[in-house]
C-alpha cells in the first residue's frame, strides 16, 4: 500500500456520528492506523461501546460508478474523548461533524495543531474559513493545509454506535483549500485515500465559497423540508403516504412546485458567485430540477440505482434534524450574508430562513454563519478574493 509521507502517518478523525464511523472502518479496513475523536460531551451517546472496544462494522451496499466495496469489521487503534491523543503525531486530521458542530471541534483541536498536518473537512460549508479565522484569533501558529469538500463521501446511517449501513458512496468530489494557493498540496495529501474508493471525478472548486457554494444540501434539502413539515409531521404520528417513521423527502416531498423554488434557490446562488468573478461547479440545467432526485441524482451517480435516494435513506423526521438546524443557520444564512455584502438580491433565500426560523423557533439569521464569523467581514470583493486565494488580508 503506497503513501506518501502524510499518509503513513496516523490518521485522525474528529466526530462522532455515521460519517466519522464509516471513514474511520474505511480507513482502518485499508490498514491505517485510525484515531476517532468525539467531544466529551457527545462520546458516550454517540460512539458508546465503541470507546472500549474500539470496533466499527462497516456494511451497506455502498452503491457507486465503481461498483467498489469495502465491508467488515474494522479495528480503530484508538477510540478517545482527548484529543491530544487523538492529534498527536497525526498526519491527516479529518474533521467530520455538522456545520454547528465546527466551532466547539475547532476549539479543541487548535491548540493541538502540529506543523505539517492537513485537515480536511467534510462537508465544508464555509468552515475552512471558520478554521482559519479562529486560528489567528487564537495566535496559533501551527503551519497547516487546511481544505475542504463539497459533501460526505457517503450516504450512509449508524444504527447503532458501532454499526454503519453505507448506502452510496459520493460519485463526484468537489474540493479546495484556504488559501487557494494550497490546493495542489491538499488534493496530493489527499487523492489517494480509501474513503475515495467509490469516486469517479475529483473537481477543484473555484475558492473555498465555491466549495461552501457547491454544497447542494441547502437548495434541496431546506425548501424540499420547510415545504412539506405539515406532511412530515403528521407522517411521525399516522400512516400518510409511507408507514409511520418511514417519511422521505425524496419520495414523498418533491414535486413540481417544490422544484420550482429549489430551482430559484439555485439561480440566486448563481448571482452570487457572479458578483463574486467565481465559476460556479457544478452547473445544472433547470430541467434537472424536475426529477424526483433533483439535483442530488447526479451528486449520487448510480447507473440503474439512483432510486436508493427515496428507497432507504428516511427523513427528516423532525424540525430538530440536520435538513432544518444544519442546512438553514449554516449553508443558507452564509448564502444570505454574501448575498448582502455584494448588493445581490435573494429573495427566495431570506423567504427560507425566515420561515425555517418560525418554523423552528430559532433566530436562524443571527445564529447562523457569519461573514464576521469566516473572516470576511469589512473586505470588499476584490480584498475579499485575495484573502481567498492568497490567504493576505487587507482593509
Amino acid at each position: 500500500m503506497s503513501k506518501d509521507s502524510i499518509m503513513e502517518k496516523p490518521v485522525a478523525i474528529l466526530g462522532g456520528g455515521a460519517i466519522a464511523q464509516t471513514e474511520a472502518a474505511d480507513f482502518a479496513l485499508d490498514g491505517y492506523e485510525v484515531r476517532l475523536y468525539d467531544l466529551p460531551e457527545f462520546a458516550p451517546r454517540s460512539l458508546g461501546e465503541v470507546l472500549e472496544t474500539r470496533r466499527i462494522e462497516l456494511g451497506g451496499v455502498q452503491s457507486n460508478p465503481k461498483n467498489f466495496m469495502r465491508s467488515g469489521v474494522a479495528e480503530i487503534a484508538l477510540a478517545t474523548t482527548d484529543i491530544s491523543k487523538a492529534l498527536k503525531g497525526a498526519g491527516l486530521v479529518i474533521v467530520a461533524v455538522p456545520g454547528f458542530g465546527h466551532e466547539p471541534i475547532f476549539e479543541k483541536m487548535i491548540p493541538h495543531l502540529e506543523d505539517g498536518q492537513v485537515v480536511s473537512i467534510f462537508p465544508d460549508n464555509f468552515g475552512s474559513l471558520v478554521l482559519r479565522n479562529m486560528m489567528g484569533e487564537r495566535a496559533c501558529t501551527a503551519e497547516v493545509i487546511v481544505g475542504g469538500w463539497h459533501s460526505a463521501p457517503y450516504g450512509t446511517r449508524v444504527s447503532e454506535p458501532g454499526t454503519v449501513n453505507c448506502t452510496v458512496r459520493e460519485a463526484n468530489q468537489i474540493y479546495e483549500a484556504f488559501p487557494s494557493k494550497d490546493g495542489e498540496r491538499f488534493f496530493g495529501a489527499m487523492k489517494d485515500a480509501p474513503i475515495f474508493s467509490g469516486v469517479s471525478e475529483f473537481i477543484r472548486a473555484d475558492t473555498a465559497i465555491g466549495v461552501g457554494m457547491a454544497n447542494a444540501n441547502p437548495l434541496v434539502h431546506v425548501p424540499g423540508s420547510l415545504l412539506n413539515v405539515g406532511a412530515m409531521e403528521v407522517s411521525q404520528v399516522e400512516d400518510i403516504l409511507a408507514p409511520k417513521g418511514q417519511w422521505n423527502m425524496y419520495k414523498h416531498g418533491m414535486s413540481p412546485s417544490v422544484s420550482r423554488v429549489q430551482m430559484a434557490f439555485y439561480h440566486e446562488e448563481r448571482r452570487i458567485m457572479q458578483a463574486l468573478g467565481l465559476t460556479m461547479v457544478p452547473e445544472y440545467p433547470d430541467r434537472q430540477f424536475f426529477s424526483k432526485y433533483s439535483v442530488m441524482a447526479p451528486e449520487y451517480f448510480i447507473p440503474f440505482g439512483v432510486a436508493t435516494l427515496s428507497g432507504t435513506i428516511y427523513g427528516p423526521n423532525t424540525i430538530d434534524d440536520r435538513y432544518f438546524t444544519e442546512d438553514i443557520p449554516i449553508g443558507t444564512v452564509a448564502r444570505y450574508h454574501f448575498a448582502r455584502a455584494l448588493g445581490v438580491e435573494v429573495p427566495v433565500i431570506k423567504s427560507m430562513i425566515d420561515l425555517g426560523s418560525i418554523i423552528c423557533e430559532r433566530d436562524f439569521l443571527s445564529q447562523g454563519r457569519s461573514l464576521e464569523k469566516m473572516g470576511l467581514d469589512g473586505l470588499d470583493k476584490e480584498q475579499m478574493l485575495r484573502y481567498l486565494r492568497e490567504g493576505v488580508k487587507e482593509r
